[in-house]
């Protein structure tokens, strides 16, 4: 079994060779030793969603946890180096990965899915929206949509909706994209999840990292009542010492006119609520340095995820090495939003997506 570690002790602090970026992919580069590596590893898993989700219940989505025992989490690793290392989206979706499992790995993978369906139908009998999202504890496969043909039928969808004029704008592509890759992580079965899990770099390159330290290992499917947010209206907000030190536009790069008009009230909302609602419910072993994203939905607020204050985390409209002392609050607080729409922007998608958009 190969180690993401690998990956992170290869990288270095050698700059990437891409001149455009992945927002949704991990950043490796940085780390120079074994102390730096560890340091990150236990980083990652010090804000995994199950030491959070209690003391903030009532400000996060309504969720249930299936547990992943490290023999599933091993098989998952094994799969996806087996059948979908280093391939892109279009060819991992012309993979039928259920006819070629192992009988091994199917028996590994039915088990899971039958603990994982009693969870995910009590949730769904719970949901407004008659559906479920699920995600690891650390990170969601929000990469998987890409790879099977649910994901561009929704963004076909979406787009026929507009005019002929705001097919052919950048802006409104890239709101149909943002739309439809949070509308095809809606799942009602066992086996949607597995289809997205599986297939997903992401929760493989997670799944390496908890094995890593296996006296620290306690992963589960953490499965959520599905809450649909505006994609205007997801924000990633810094915190260092326990202080709001910055705010950003999630999704960076699209322009939205609400958000841009409703700045003010916006941030003082996002600002009361941590000082009010989050703050006073951390506890004294949570890290005290953290990213956390929030979802505005009309009247509440949402805490959708926590992340490690580490490079390894999108820093968004901020950059890790040139304003790293901005997210430390040493000049003030800072707001960012995208003000205007940006020409270009689809050069800094993940080449699958932008194939998707060239078929428009």
């Amino acid at each position: 079994m190969s180690s993401f570690l690998d990956d992170i002790r290869s990288a270095k602090l050698k700059k990437s060779a891409h001149a455009t970026k992945d927002y949704s992919s991990p950043k490796l580069a940085g780390f120079t030793s074994s102390q730096e590596i560890k340091e990150y590893q236990n980083a990652v898993l010090d804000v995994n969603t199950e030491l959070w989700q209690e003391c903030l219940k009532d400000i996060t989505f309504p969720s249930k946890y299936c547990p992943v025992s490290i023999e599933e989490a091993e098989t998952f690793v094994r799969i996806f180096e087996r059948m979908f290392k280093n391939l892109d989206a279009e060819s991992i979706s012309k993979i039928d990965f259920w006819t070629n499992l192992t009988p091994e790995e199917k028996t590994v993978i039915d088990n899971l899915s039958c603990k994982l369906d009693v969870v995910l139908q009590e949730v769904i009998r719970n949901s407004k929206e008659g559906c479920a999202f699920v995600k690891t504890s650390s990170r969601s496969p929000k990469d998987a949509p890409m790879a099977h043909g649910k994901f561009g039928d929704l963004y076909q969808s979406y787009l026929s909706k507009l005019s002929e004029e705001e097919r052919n704008c950048e802006n409104q592509q890239i709101v149909c994209l943002l739309k439809s890759a949070f509308e095809a992580m809606k799942v009602t079965s066992a086996r949607e999840v597995m289809q997205l899990m599986l297939t997903s770099e992401r929760i493989y390159q997670d799944m390496l990292l908890a094995l890593e330290i296996k006296e620290r290992y306690h992963e589960n499917f953490v499965v959520r009542e599905f809450v649909p947010i505006d994609v205007d209206m997801e924000f990633r907000a810094f915190v260092f010492d326990l202080e709001l030190t910055a705010i950003a536009q999630y999704n960076y790069l699209i322009f939205s006119n609400r958000l841009l008009k409703e700045k003010d009230v916006i941030l003082e909302r996002l600002q009361n609520f941590y000082k009010e609602e989050v703050k006073t419910r951390i506890t004294t072993k949570f890290p005290r340095h953290f990213i956390v994203d929030f979802a505005i939905c009309k009247d509440k607020i949402w805490v959708i995820e926590i992340n490690p204050f580490l490079v390894s985390t999108d820093s968004g409209l901020f950059s890790w090495e040139h304003e790293r002392h901005l997210l430390e609050g040493k000049e003030g607080f800072q707001f960012r939003i995208v003000e205007k729409a940006k020409p270009g922007a689809k050069t800094m998608l993940p080449s699958g997506v932008k194939c998707l958009l060239s078929k428009k």
